[in-house]
């Protein structure tokens, strides 16, 4: 896949939080040619992280041409060392509390001009703004795991918002080659992860119900309607399913029968019985998860160079 030449539209780029989301910002950030910097008061768990970086930039080889520029990325374990930088991504562990923490500290030391973007999976933006200095510059910047693999960022801008700090977070993710989707609204868990939970909160019902195996379920999603949901969203998916009639077609014809399913879908508490019996689902497979990683990760990039290709 070759770039597009996109041209840096930020200076120092920091990072809190060296864990997997974390390190994956951070060898797709310096793979481009940023000066990252990444912040972590447990420094002495990643050891490895050298070596993380490398695996990274070898899997983002892969899917760009001409990464040329790519740039050692700095570790500490003070804060402070984020103080020049123009754009920060937060990736503490999901606590509001921390969260929160982290971004009051961080505005005491960087610029009124810098962005703060949260990788929060459910927080709400306004949420992480309470009692912040300048809470317009805060916003969720949320991705999809892996973040170097996975191209599409959800930017959610909370009550304070400035659509400036909006188009600025979507040029920073752009010239990253990545795909920015600002959500209109903020609400629990944005857009990515709320469809997502639809999806789970199925999957384990029905494993609760004695309806399918573990392995039958990712079976069926991975071979069937996961294929097409690589390609194409649901909406599209059903305006083709729709023949020449298209979506009008389909929701006039096939809309009555998606309300019954739906009148059906159901919802079972994750006791620790059921939390067991997904966990065995999984663990009887016997799949390495080193081994799961990078069949997923080659898999993905391959997905991804199709998608290029097509257009799609």
């Amino acid at each position: 896949m070759k770039l597009l030449g996109l041209a840096q539209v930020e200076d120092q780029i920091g990072i809190v939080g060296a864990g997997l989301i974390g390190m994956s910002w951070a060898g797709l950030f310096s793979a481009f040619g940023y000066e990252t910097v990444v912040y972590d008061p447990h420094l002495t768990k990643h050891e490895s992280a050298g070596k993380i970086i490398v695996d990274i930039w070898r899997s983002l080889d892969l899917l760009f041409d001409n990464l040329n520029n790519k740039k050692e990325v700095k570790f500490a374990d003070n804060l402070d060392c984020l103080k020049a930088s123009t754009f920060v991504q937060e990736n503490c562990p999901e606590s509001l509390t921390l969260k929160k923490e982290i971004i009051f500290d961080l505005e005491k030391i960087v610029s009124d001009q810098t962005v703060i973007a949260s990788s929060t999976s459910s927080f709400l933006p306004s949420e992480l703004q309470k009692d912040c200095i300048k809470p317009e510059r805060v916003i969720v910047g949320h991705p999809i795991n892996p973040p170097h693999l996975i191209p599409v960022v959800e930017i959610v801008l909370g009550k304070a918002q400035s659509q400036e700090i909006a188009n600025r977070a979507k040029s920073f993710y752009t010239s990253l080659h990545r795909v920015p989707v600002q959500i209109k609204k903020e609400m629990r868990g944005h857009l990515a992860n709320r469809l997502t939970s639809a999806l789970y909160r199925e999957a384990v019902y029905l494993i609760s119900e004695g309806v399918a195996e573990v392995a039958d379920v990712d079976a069926i999603m991975s071979n069937g309607p996961g294929l097409r949901l690589a390609l194409l969203g649901p909406h599209m998916n059903y305006h083709l399913g729709g023949g020449e009639g298209g979506y009008r077609h389909y929701l006039e014809h096939l809309g009555p029968s998606q309300e019954e399913r739906w009148r059906t879908l159901g919802q079972t508490p994750l006791t620790p019985q059921i939390k067991e019996k997904l966990i065995q689902g999984i663990e009887t497979q016997n799949i390495p998860i080193s081994e799961l990683k990078t069949r997923r990760d080659n898999s993905l990039i391959e997905i991804l160079k199709v998608k290029k290709a097509s257009k799609l």
